[in-house]
């Protein structure tokens, strides 16, 4: 390991800003696949974690290419 940080694009930094801007997004990890994203949020304590994934699936649907798919899911820590 040389110690630096993974590069990560402008695009997953923009959906990651964008995110983090939902209330009841404590944190968030983006995952670029081929034709795939994947999000992974940590939800705030005591927001409830159906309608913060909700708010984020309405903030991200703006961002999303026609001809990908795109997953939410909550992380652990």
């Amino acid at each position: 390991m040389d110690g630096t940080q993974p590069t990560t694009s402008r695009r997953a930094r923009i959906i990651e800003e964008a995110v983090l801007d939902v209330d009841g997004v404590a944190g968030v990890r983006i995952w670029e696949l081929p034709r795939r994203i994947e999000i992974g949020i940590l939800v705030a304590p005591f927001d409830p974690v159906t309608d913060v994934i909700q708010r984020v699936n309405e903030v991200i649907e703006a961002l999303r290419s026609p001809d990908e798919e795109w997953d939410v899911g909550v992380l652990n820590d």
